[in-house]
């Protein structure tokens, strides 16, 4: 098993800290693993005696807020939510480069006062944000949950479902992936002609070659894609060291030209720990729990599961159906008259309980990954998993020990393990004993401390503050 200390280093910041923690949404209309991690960190650092507060937004086109600012409360922490529908972008370059946000986030950072910002996701404050830290002499950090500083798409994965090592010199994959979000954002003739298969390799070249040429927004669009990379290196230049939370992760910005400090940070986990209650004498219960989305892969497991006797198993989805209705109503058609269960996502305090009715997690994503908390929690609870061989996850399992991996995107491969879970039905219950994650929160957050302390997280004054 990997080694994750249980405790971590020891505080070394010897007074407390006022921590800004930046994140792109957050709880209660937004409860995934970025959400999760950002608020596992503010609990901890309240815990250890420090002063945290979470900076958050609504995006454009959800619901509006009532006022620009929202301040509530999740349990003890202290939340400001800005609302980007007064804010939305309008090309683009704003969309990742907003300098009209720079005043309210001067203005709030002037209220805060902290000593130490956090950047967990940059999403919803543009490259702004750090250039605005800096401005005021506060020394930010950032924790990397997944790759939107390198990619357009966060995902590093290519329209034909490859995955992709980051921006090429001449941004023509940048460009290409551009193209096809912008079909789905602006639907019409003119993007569904250029998104066609035939057509939107050569589309992006042509966008990369002629954008000082092209007419706004097409020229605008080009340039923006283009010039993407290089503001978020800048931007990522101005923190004073990052975590990674898998090598994997680490590596690939490292491969991207980042210079600043990569630190590998896993993510802990508190949830209760102990042994899975006696499966006896029924059906393997197979599960998955997350977004139900594309790049998750519930098709995928509905496919295999579709190879298997349908009286050998039982599946349980949790996980909201109202991001892609379209593609959530797909998988209902494929999972009918099988013994399939969807079930609407459920709070965080039950994650422990509803592991507990799951014999083997399967995550059968078709993006790199980066130690999703679900895979976490899974083998904090002893419950095996079957995953993509992705490196986001597979650095977290033992092959056959507390898991198996199968090729991506692999249907026949992923059938094949589920089948050995069907034809042996005590698998799961032996590699349930050797399943485990024991690394923890508090860890997790002193690793944090460590690193502000290590990189400059000392009180800084806010430039013009009283």
């Amino acid at each position: 098993m990997p080694h994750f200390p249980d405790e971590g280093p020891k505080p070394v910041t010897a007074h407390a800290l006022r921590v800004a923690l930046f994140v792109h949404a957050f709880f209660p209309e937004h409860i995934y693993g970025t959400e999760s991690y950002t608020l596992a960190l503010a609990r901890q650092l309240q815990a250890l005696g420090h002063s945290p507060v979470v900076i958050t937004a609504v995006s454009p086109g959800e619901p509006p807020q009532m006022s620009e600012v929202e301040r509530y409360t999740i349990g003890d922490i202290p939340v400001l939510r800005i609302d980007r529908n007064l804010s939305p972008p309008r090309n683009a370059r704003e969309e990742y480069d907003m300098p009209a946000l720079a005043p309210l986030l001067e203005r709030l950072l002037r209220e805060i006062r902290p000593d130490v910002a956090h950047v967990c996701h940059l999403g919803n404050f543009s490259v702004v944000l750090p250039q605005v830290t800096e401005a005021l002499g506060i020394p930010t950090f950032a924790t990397l949950t997944d790759f939107f500083n390198l990619c357009l798409n966060s995902l590093l994965q290519l329209p034909d479902g490859g995955l992709c090592a980051g921006p090429d010199a001449r941004r023509l994959n940048c460009m290409t992936c551009g193209i096809l979000m912008r079909r789905s954002e602006r639907p019409s003739p003119f993007w569904a002609a250029l998104a066609h298969p035939a057509v939107h390799h050569l589309a992006a070249l042509a966008g990369t070659r002629l954008a000082p040429l092209l007419p706004p927004p097409l020229g605008t669009d080009a340039r923006a894609v283009i010039r993407r990379p290089k503001a978020f290196t800048a931007a990522m230049g101005r923190y004073q060291a990052a975590i990674a939370p898998t090598r994997y992760l680490k590596d690939t910005f490292e491969a991207n030209g980042v210079t600043l400090p990569l630190v590998h940070s896993a993510f802990g986990i508190d949830i209760d720990r102990r042994p899975k209650p006696p499966a006896g004498d029924r059906p393997v219960r197979f599960g998955f729990i997350g977004q139900i989305l594309m790049h998750k892969g519930p098709h995928l497991l509905l496919q295999a599961l579709r190879l298997l006797p349908v009286d050998a198993f039982t599946l349980d989805i949790w996980g909201s159906d109202k991001l892609y209705p379209d593609y959530a109503r797909d998988l209902r058609s494929v999972a009918r008259s099988m013994p399939v269960s969807f079930n609407a996502p459920f709070a965080e305090h039950r994650m422990a309980e509803v592991l507990s009715q799951v014999d083997v997690l399967v995550l059968p994503s078709t993006w790199f990954e980066n130690g999703p908390l679900t895979l976490l929690k899974a083998l904090a609870t002893h419950t095996p998993v079957v995953v993509s061989d992705v490196p986001g996850m597979t650095e977290f399992i033992q092959e056959g020990i507390d898991g198996f991996a199968f090729p991506r995107g692999d249907v026949d491969a992923l059938a094949a393990v589920l089948r050995r879970f069907v034809e042996a039905p005590d698998l799961a219950r032996r590699m349930s004993a050797a399943t485990a994650y024991p690394r923890t929160e508090r860890a997790m957050a002193l690793e944090v401390l460590d690193l502000y302390a290590r990189f400059g997280g000392r009180p800084a004054p806010v430039a013009g503050a009283a």
